[in-house]
């Protein structure tokens, strides 16, 4: 769905202005959004899942060294700014969750969770409100028949969706939010699901594409097509002009001036080693918790966390050594900076995908 002219020079603007904002992000570096990936135990075997998530691995950290870690931040940095996402494997799996939280919460930190939706009950909603938890994401990816293959368990869509209604209905949490990994399996149901969260109540709903890492490399149907991406892309702007339902599209990559501004609420950039970093089940440091283990910064069991912080992330802070291929000549290069980290293949030294080339792909498509 091609901008307006006017629309186009606007965003234009806005995205030069963005340029030097982000820039100074980059030399600042505040820590504002950290990840723990608090296990990498699961009780799904999902067919898309990128951390390739299973069985419980003994090297997961005590509670003991994750709360000598929280505090060790909580002394270095202002909690009170840092949002701690709490993701897996599956959170709910690992016993001292609730615990930890609890103590994180009473350092100030602000925490949320990421969970598959089934093993959510009453008594575990109460739970995540004692802890101090504020913001909730289950996720769904697809109706009834495509989740449930998706996740390789049968009544898992049921389940979540009840998931996403107790939360909604207990009144205790900020935002209840579902998230999307959207494919071709699911792209054909994208008005049905709107419809089904709606009714739900939540509060927003998160679409993203699926990185071909992990177990999704091995199924191309995970992949859009150039011109299934656009179809998201315009299927998010008109979604995003309902009352209601707050929809948004992931960070997944500079969108160009027809769709910047437009699916999510701020402009691109790749905030991972930024804004945000992760500490992953063994004690890695390291940036989003997708991102591969070359990029691992150090480790909470023998490094302090302020310390990797501070001195390491080179790679995440200057993107220059990006600036190759394809990106060299790009005019879109001060902005796009080679796309998000995710999504950049380390071996053949481009992104996986050019989002401005696909939508243009795309856009020819639908014509």
């Amino acid at each position: 769905m091609k901008a307006p002219v006017m629309e186009q020079i606007i965003r234009l603007g806005q995205l030069r202005w963005w340029q030097g904002r982000v820039a100074k992000e980059r030399q600042e570096h505040r820590l504002n959004y950290l990840f723990w990936e608090c296990t990498h135990a699961c009780n799904l075997r999902c067919r898309h899942c990128g951390s390739d998530c299973g069985p419980r691995l003994s090297e997961e950290l005590s509670t003991e060294e994750i709360m000598a870690t929280f505090k060790s931040v909580a002394e270095d940095f202002d909690a009170r700014r840092i949002m701690l996402a709490i993701t897996g494997g599956e959170p709910l799996l690992r016993k001292d969750l609730f615990e930890v939280m609890k103590y994180a919460r009473s350092l100030g930190f602000r925490w949320g969770m990421v969970t598959n939706g089934t093993l959510i009950d009453d008594t575990t909603i109460n739970n995540c409100r004692e802890a101090g938890m504020s913001t909730v994401t289950v996720s769904i990816d697809g109706l009834r028949e495509t989740h449930d293959h998706i996740r390789r368990l049968e009544g898992s869509f049921d389940t979540a969706v009840n998931a996403l209604k107790l939360f909604k209905a207990s009144g205790y949490f900020a935002v209840v939010q579902a998230t999307t990994c959207v494919s071709d399996y699911n792209f054909g149901e994208l008005r049905q699901l709107y419809d089904v969260f709606s009714a739900a109540g939540v509060d927003e709903w998160r679409l993203l594409t699926v990185n071909p890492i992990g177990r999704a490399k091995d199924d191309p149907r995970f992949r859009l097509s150039a011109e299934q991406l656009v179809g998201l892309l315009d299927f998010i702007i008109e979604a995003r002009k309902k009352k209601g339902l707050r929809v948004t599209f992931e960070e997944e990559g500079f969108l160009g001036p027809d769709y910047e501004g437009r699916v999510r609420d701020n402009l691109f950039y790749c905030p991972a080693g930024i804004n945000i970093a992760s500490i992953l089940y063994d004690g890695s440091i390291s940036a989003c918790p997708n991102l591969p283990r070359s990029l691992i910064q150090g480790n909470v069991r023998k490094d302090r966390f302020k310390h990797i912080w501070d001195n390491q992330y080179k790679q995440f802070r200057d993107s220059s050594w990006k600036k190759t291929g394809e990106c060299k000549d790009c005019e879109w290069w001060p902005v796009c900076m080679g796309n998000s980290l995710h999504l950049w293949d380390m071996e053949t030294g481009k992104p996986v995908i050019c989002h401005l080339q696909a939508i243009k792909e795309g856009s020819t498509a639908v014509k």
